[in-house]
């Protein structure tokens, strides 16, 4: 989420939440994972948020104060074994 006055963003290391963690093998999506600042798409270079299956998944985060948001930008990783 990029602050529209200061064109920065605001997402970075704040409180996020998600409907589910997806667990799998030795590894655990936390919501967190989403805005650590890790911008590599390729998912074996770091982990990535995950919900485990769910009819109305959601993400959220918390920016701690009242902002003016311009714009939110999503990226998707890869997956390792299709490159998609």
């Amino acid at each position: 989420m990029i602050d529209g006055r200061q064109n920065v963003n605001v997402a970075l290391k704040r409180p996020s939440f998600q409907v589910s963690t997806w667990v799998y093998g030795d590894k655990t999506y936390f919501a967190s994972y989403a805005n650590d600042g890790n911008r590599d798409v390729r998912l074996t270079e770091g982990p990535c948020a995950h919900t485990d299956e769910a009819m109305n998944p959601w993400w959220a985060v918390d920016l701690l104060v009242a902002l003016y948001v311009a714009g939110v930008k999503f990226t998707n990783r890869d997956h390792p074994d299709t490159g998609k």
